[in-house]
């Protein structure tokens, strides 16, 4: 008998530890989930083999299973890829339904200039506008693109708003059929959520993404990225090539556990290459 409520105490132990462990989590105490985060973020990406060359087939097929439908009623435009935050997401073509936000990020093109939408952004030319879901948890969507979990600042302090550096010059990765695009992140700044301005055309290519701030999710975080460099698939650097073998790479459209979908990457069905069951 002794035994048994022995047992059970240590069963009723684990749950409370656990359950604290999660709240505290939940709640970033002590910054720990910023910390959790920033450690998978940081195996996210991996580009083992950098120092080989990716051959002319290889470097098809990698496009190919890129391009590939995937969500019906979504016509895919391509992936975008931030990989210092482990952001790898293919890029449909409505980011003003659920269903589009929900699949993954979408180029988003209704402005000033363009109330309604009918003009699609291209990438590499103008102002790519680009958004999708920031899920609160660091890593799922855009939600990497938020510095600090559950924090406004340091966006949003004493209610004023203010750019922020943490990202400026890490790359931008947009690639489709006709080849990658590099961007640079030049900024981040806050606008009103009905603030449609910054998809406006302009002269100069850059690419614009749009994702909620949280808690205040009445603002969005603004990321503007220039185009550094344009490539074809065939001379493409192969790091930037490998960022996109989804035989290898993990995406992040999906938060598995009330968001169901199967990722495109080797966490899902890599591709089109492995059976989800």
């Amino acid at each position: 008998m002794k035994n048994i409520k022995r047992f059970f105490l240590f069963i009723l132990l684990v749950v409370i530890l656990g359950s604290i462990g999660y709240v505290g989590y939940q709640q970033n105490w002590f910054g720990i989930h910023n910390q959790i985060v920033q450690k998978i973020r940081s195996r996210k990406v991996q580009v083992d083999d950098s120092h080989k060359k990716i051959s002319l087939n290889k470097r098809q097929q990698i496009k190919q299973r890129l391009m590939r439908e995937t969500q019906p009623g979504l016509k895919k435009q391509g992936f975008v890829s931030v990989p210092t935050v482990g952001i790898l997401e293919p890029v449909f073509n409505d980011a003003y339904s659920e269903k589009g936000l929900q699949a993954g990020a979408n180029y988003a093109n209704r402005s000033d200039a363009d109330p309604t939408g009918k003009q699609a952004p291209i990438m590499g030319e103008s102002n790519y506008g680009l958004a999708s879901h920031n899920f609160d948890d660091g890593l799922t969507g855009f939600s990497g693109l938020q510095q600090n979990y559950q924090d406004d600042e340091p966006y949003l302090v004493n209610g004023q708003r203010q750019t922020n550096d943490w990202l400026n010059h890490k790359a931008i990765y947009l690639a489709n059929n006709h080849g990658i695009y590099e961007y640079r992140i030049k900024h981040q700044y806050l606008v009103k959520a009905d603030d449609v301005h910054v998809l406006d055309p302009i002269k100069e290519p850059q690419v614009t993404i749009v994702t909620c701030l949280f808690p205040s999710t009445s603002y969005r975080i603004i990321t503007v990225g220039n185009l550094k460099e344009s490539y074809a698939w065939d001379k493409a650097p192969t790091r930037v090539v490998a960022y996109f073998d989804l035989t290898k790479q993990k995406t992040n459209a999906h938060a598995d556990w009330y968001n169901p979908g199967v990722e495109e990457g080797v966490n899902g069905d890599a591709g089109g290459t492995k059976t989800i069951k």
